[in-house]
């Protein structure tokens, strides 16, 4: 005789609904599986529509199109669309966007009976997840099966003092209150890149610090340097064989301001930096250890 099977609560269980889990979600429950999806935050989408591809994007076109940097061959390299581009301006097209695919994203999880959780999921053992709810309440959910799709983070050193504001990741550029006229970019991987192009075309004098010798090493080198031809076109300075030591903010007759130190002793003023090194896997809070489970090291 053979014992009975264990009862869950749910057949399958989704933590993280950014591209991944939507779709894992979706395609289980139309398998008629009962599916309940986690987000720790208030809405779905993750980084994906909230903070990195399609706000990024959307940000592109809309510096491209109010600049008038596609004009520029016609009209000449002063011509813009609007002589004072806030960045107002640019963020009101990005959360236009954003906002239609928060709701896009909830109607299809909606439609196919996918029930949302908005909280932070943490294992208790490899069937269980403990779940704090943004209200503040805690409860514990079992599954046959969870999935992990939590995504990454921007990358952050501890030592460095991040506001959101002077001192930015990628996740921060949808808060920016106004454009800089000068910033200082770290890294010089995609997202240091894509940035520092944006910025440079809005006028803004950006420098870009990256410890490597040459831009975006795992393209064509022919690739790479056609971009650096295209920054320094845009008065892009680049500072490559640089490591940064320290970044620290300070206070002049212009308000609050950043300085980085490279490892060669130079300095690097800017109105703000953007810490650009990489992501991380969203994983610290999710306790593996409880699931039997442990990150790699770019976990």
């Amino acid at each position: 005789m053979t014992a009975p099977e264990h009862t869950y609560q749910y057949d399958l269980i989704v933590i993280g609904s950014g591209p991944a889990g939507m779709r894992a979600a979706i395609q289980a429950a139309k398998a008629g599986r009962r599916v309940a999806l986690a987000e720790k935050k208030t809405v779905v989408g993750g980084v994906s529509v909230n903070t990195g591809t399609i706000p990024s994007k959307t940000f592109r076109e809309a510096v491209l199109e109010l600049s008038g940097y596609r004009d520029r061959e016609f009209h000449g390299l002063s011509w813009t669309v609007r002589q004072k581009l806030s960045a107002a301006d640019l963020l009101d097209r990005v959360g236009t966007v954003v906002r239609h695919e928060i709701d896009v994203t909830h109607y299809q999880l909606l439609r196919n009976n996918v029930e949302m959780v908005a909280a932070t999921a943490s294992f208790l053992d490899a069937h269980t997840l403990q779940l704090e709810h943004v209200e503040g309440a805690t409860r514990s959910v079992t599954a046959d099966k969870i999935l992990i799709a939590t995504g990454t983070e921007a990358t952050r050193d501890p030592h460095i003092p991040f506001d959101g504001s002077t001192i930015l990741t990628s996740d921060d550029i949808l808060h920016l209150d106004s454009l800089p006229r000068t910033l200082a970019v770290v890294g010089a991987g995609v997202i240091g890149c894509e940035y520092a192009s944006m910025f440079a075309v809005l006028g803004v004098r950006v420098t870009l610090v990256d410890r490597r010798a040459r831009l975006l090493p795992f393209v064509d080198s022919e690739i790479a340097e056609t971009l650096a031809y295209h920054l320094r076109e845009n008065r892009v300075t680049l500072r490559l064989n640089e490591a940064v030591s320290t970044i620290e903010k300070y206070e002049d007759s212009g308000g609050a301001r950043v300085r980085l130190i490279l490892d060669s002793s130079k300095h690097v003023v800017a109105d703000k930096a953007l810490y650009s090194i990489g992501r991380t896997g969203t994983t610290a809070r999710l306790n593996l250890a409880a699931a039997g489970l442990a990150a790699d090291e770019r976990g």
